[in-house]
C-alpha cells in the first residue's frame, strides 16, 4: 500500500510539473495580477503626473474606471453607477473584452521564481495603488513580453534585463543605482520622485510623441527625455507651485526638445527623431495641458 501511495504521489508530481510547465506564462500571454505582485524596474516616477490623475479621479469618477478598463485593453468604461467599485469588477462594465486593445496594456517580464517585473505602467499602477478605493489588492491584467525565469540567478536576470533595455537604473536625481536599490513594490512610499519625468509627461504630444512608423518605441522613452532635460533646463528658475511658473517651465522644456536636430543623440544611443521629437511645438496642445491638467496637480498639492 505504501509503495502504491508513493507511486501515485510521484505520478501526481510529474503531472503537476508538466501542467506547470504547460501553463508557464509566455511572451504575448495576458495574466491577471494584484498590484502588490508587481516588482518595479525603476526607482522613480513623476509624482506630479500621479497627483494629476488622483485629483482628476476624485472629481470625475468616470475617469477612474476609464483608466482601469483601458489598462486592461478594454477601451473605456460604460456609464458608471454610484455603487461601482474597482475591487469588484462585477459592479462596472467596460466597452470591450479584456485584451481587445493589447497596445494599451501594461507589460511585465517573468523573472526568477515566476515573479512579475513591471516594465511599463509604473505611473498608472502607482496611481491605482494610491487610489483610496483601489490599492495594492486591485486585480489588473498585464501582458508578458519576455520570460527570463530561467536565469541562473538574480545577477544573471538583471544583466539580461539591462541588455534588453527593460530596467531604468537611476534615482530621482539622475544618479546611477544598482538593481538591489530598486524598490520591492509600487506606491509613493516606495518610489522616488523625478520632477523631470513629470515635465516630460506634460509636454508629450506638444513637443514629442510616439516614434513614427518604422521606429521602435523604447521602454522608458520618457526617462531618456527627462534625463536629457535635466542637464538643459534649470527648474529652480521657475515657481512650480504657481500655474504661471509651471506653464513657463513646460514652454521652456518644449522649446528645448524641438530645437534639437533630428539626428541629435539624446539617450540610450537614440536620436531625437527615434525618441519622437517634433520639429516644432504644438502650442495649442501645450495650452490645453496647462488649462486642463495643471489645475488638478496644483489642487492636489493644496493643504487639506
Amino acid at each position: 500500500m505504501r509503495i502504491q501511495s508513493w507511486c501515485m504521489a510521484l505520478l501526481f508530481g510529474v503531472f503537476a510539473t508538466q501542467a506547470l510547465a504547460f501553463t508557464a506564462p509566455k511572451p504575448g500571454d495576458v495574466v491577471e495580477v494584484t498590484l502588490d505582485q508587481l516588482h518595479p524596474t525603476q526607482a522613480v516616477v513623476g509624482f506630479d503626473q500621479i497627483y494629476y490623475k488622483l485629483e482628476r479621479f476624485s472629481k470625475v469618477r468616470q475617469k477612474l474606471f476609464d483608466e482601469i478598463c483601458e489598462t486592461n485593453g478594454q477601451h473605456e468604461a460604460r456609464h458608471i453607477k454610484p455603487d461601482a467599485d474597482p475591487l469588484r469588477p462585477e459592479t462596472f462594465t467596460c466597452e470591450d473584452a479584456p485584451n481587445t486593445h493589447p497596445q494599451d496594456m501594461k507589460t511585465v517580464v517573468v523573472g526568477p521564481e515566476g515573479k512579475f517585473y513591471l516594465t511599463d505602467g509604473h505611473h498608472t499602477f502607482t496611481t491605482l495603488w494610491e487610489q483610496p478605493d483601489a490599492g495594492p489588492q486591485l486585480k489588473m491584467k498585464v501582458r508578458i513580453t519576455d520570460n527570463f525565469s530561467d536565469s541562473k540567478d538574480l545577477a544573471d536576470f538583471w544583466q539580461r534585463m539591462e541588455q534588453a533595455h527593460k530596467v531604468w537604473l537611476k534615482d530621482g536625481n539622475g544618479q546611477s543605482i544598482a538593481p538591489t536599490q530598486l524598490p520591492d513594490q509600487l506606491g509613493l512610499q516606495s518610489m522616488q520622485n523625478d520632477i523631470f519625468r513629470s515635465i516630460v509627461y506634460f509636454v508629450r504630444d506638444a513637443a514629442y510623441g510616439k516614434p513614427q512608423a518604422g521606429d521602435v518605441s523604447p521602454e522608458f522613452l520618457e526617462f531618456y527625455w527627462g534625463d536629457w532635460l535635466r542637464g538643459q533646463l534649470h527648474l529652480e528658475d521657475f515657481d512650480l507651485s504657481q500655474r504661471s511658473g509651471y506653464r513657463q517651465a513646460l514652454q521652456a522644456a518644449s522649446d528645448l526638445v524641438v530645437a534639437k536636430p533630428a539626428s541629435k543623440m539624446i539617450g540610450g544611443g537614440m536620436s531625437a527623431k527615434q525618441l519622437g521629437a517634433f520639429t516644432k511645438v504644438k502650442r495649442n496642445t501645450l495650452t490645453r495641458t496647462v488649462s486642463e491638467k495643471l489645475p488638478y496637480v496644483l489642487d492636489y498639492k493644496k493643504p487639506r
